[in-house]
C-alpha cells in the first residue's frame, strides 16, 4: 500500500526546510493573538490536532492551557516532546482514528492541518473523531486557509533557494482541489513532491461539523476573530461547540 502525499512529504527534510519561515516567533504571535480573543481560561485543556514539532502547542501551554500535541509524524512527535512539561505533553496519532485524548475544553487543527484526504467520509471522520474528543461545551477550533481568495489569486509558480536545495513550485486547481507540485534539486539529484488540499468552502465545513454533532457558533477571517469575507479574509477560522449535554 503506497503511503498517502502527506505521510511521506511531511517527514522529510525539504519540507521543513521549505516551510522553516514558520517559525516560534510568528506562532507566537497569532497563538496569543487568537486565544486572548478566544478568552481561554488558565487550567483548562487542549489539544493541538496535527501538531508537527509543536511550535504552537509549546505557546498554548504558555497560555496557561493543558495541553497534548498529537500527530501521525513520529519524527515530529519526538523533535517535540523536548518541549515536553508537567502541563505539555506529545503523543503519536491520527485524526483518521479514534483519539486517546478526551473531555477536552479545546482542540485546536491550525494552519491548514485538514483537507488532506481523499474523501469526504475520511474528512467527516477525522471531524468525528474530534467532536469525540470534546467534553459537552467544549469548542473546536479549524483554523483553514481561505479557499476562495486562495482559488482566485494562484499563484501558478515560483522558486524558493535555500541553503539545502532549490524549490520549484506549481499550483493548479484541481476540481476542487489545490494541488502544489513540487521539484526539488539537491546535490544534482531531483525529488518529487506533491500536496493536494480541498477547496472547502465555509458551507461545506460547518455541514462537516454539524455531521460531527457540533454547533458552528463563529466563522473568523483572522486571528484578531474579524468577521469572515470570501473574498478578502486571509484565513477561514470555523469554530464549533459541542452542545451541552440536558
Amino acid at each position: 500500500m503506497i503511503d498517502p502525499w502527506y505521510a511521506t512529504w511531511f517527514n522529510t527534510e525539504f519540507y521543513h526546510d521549505l516551510y522553516k519561515h514558520r517559525d516560534q516567533y510568528e506562532a507566537r504571535g497569532f497563538i496569543e493573538e487568537l486565544c486572548s480573543n478566544l478568552k481561554v481560561i488558565p487550567g483548562q485543556t487542549a489539544l493541538d490536532m496535527a501538531c508537527g514539532k509543536g511550535r504552537h502547542a509549546k505557546v498554548l501551554s504558555e497560555q496557561g492551557l493543558i495541553t497534548v500535541g498529537i500527530d501521525l509524524s513520529e519524527e515530529s512527535i519526538q523533535y517535540a516532546r523536548r518541549f515536553e512539561h508537567k502541563d505539555l505533553r506529545f503523543e503519536k496519532g491520527n485524526m483518521l482514528e479514534t483519539l486517546s485524548v478526551d473531555s477536552c475544553d479545546w482542540i485546536f487543527n491550525l494552519f491548514t492541518s485538514f483537507g488532506y484526504f481523499e474523501n469526504d467520509d475520511m474528512h467527516q471522520s477525522a471531524i468525528t473523531n474530534m467532536s469525540n474528543s470534546l467534553r459537552p461545551g467544549g469548542k473546536l477550533v479549524l483554523d483553514y486557509m481561505n479557499s476562495a481568495k486562495i482559488a482566485l489569486n494562484l499563484v501558478p509558480e515560483n522558486s524558493v533557494q535555500t541553503e539545502l536545495a532549490h524549490y520549484s513550485i506549481t499550483r493548479i486547481l484541481e476540481e476542487d482541489t489545490i494541488v502544489k507540485s513540487i521539484r526539488i534539486v539537491k546535490d544534482c539529484e531531483i525529488f518529487n513532491f506533491e500536496e493536494r488540499v480541498k477547496a472547502f468552502s465555509a458551507v461545506e465545513l460547518s455541514q462537516l461539523m454539524v455531521k460531527a454533532g457540533l454547533k458552528v457558533v463563529g466563522i473568523k477571517g483572522d486571528y484578531y476573530l474579524s468577521d469572515y469575507d470570501p473574498q478578502s479574509s486571509d484565513r477561514m477560522i470555523i469554530i464549533a461547540q459541542k452542545p451541552i449535554e440536558s
